[in-house]
């Protein structure tokens, strides 16, 4: 697989989150990916029964947030608190667009389907009554 060209470190902002604290809601509007230098982030939608279902606890290394950036709407489809205080490097939906478009056809093809297949079953994750 080629290598990406990927700014370093230091060319992003980084955020730091407190523990237990929000870091998006979902259905609110996205403009900003994050990765996960430090800690762990968990990830809950809105259930059918109204109580927050948890959907993934995700720690360093990991993204979090593209979904809604690669979407027509732009809306967060699910919220993010810090699980014990937790730092992350901000990617702007800018500098995400810019490398966006200049993917291909295909290339752009297998990410929209990835999208709508994880939007799918976060919705089904909706619908859990525990």
């Amino acid at each position: 697989m080629a290598r990406v060209d990927i700014p370093p470190v230091e060319a992003f902002n980084q955020r730091r989150v407190e523990a237990g604290e929000v870091i998006f809601l979902e259905g609110q509007p996205a403009n900003e990916a994050y990765v996960i230098l430090r800690g762990e982030v968990q990830v809950t939608v809105n259930g059918a029964n109204g109580q927050e279902v948890p959907i993934n606890r995700m720690k360093a290394g990991e993204m979090f947030g593209e979904v809604a950036l690669l979407t027509p709407n732009s809306v967060r489809t699910a919220t993010t608190s810090s699980v014990d205080g937790c730092e992350l490097l901000v990617i702007d939906k800018s500098i995400f667009d810019k490398h966006l478009d200049t993917a291909d056809g295909l290339l752009r093809f297998i990410i929209d389907h990835l999208c709508r297949r994880i939007i799918a079953l976060t919705e089904r994750a909706r619908e859990y009554v525990p």
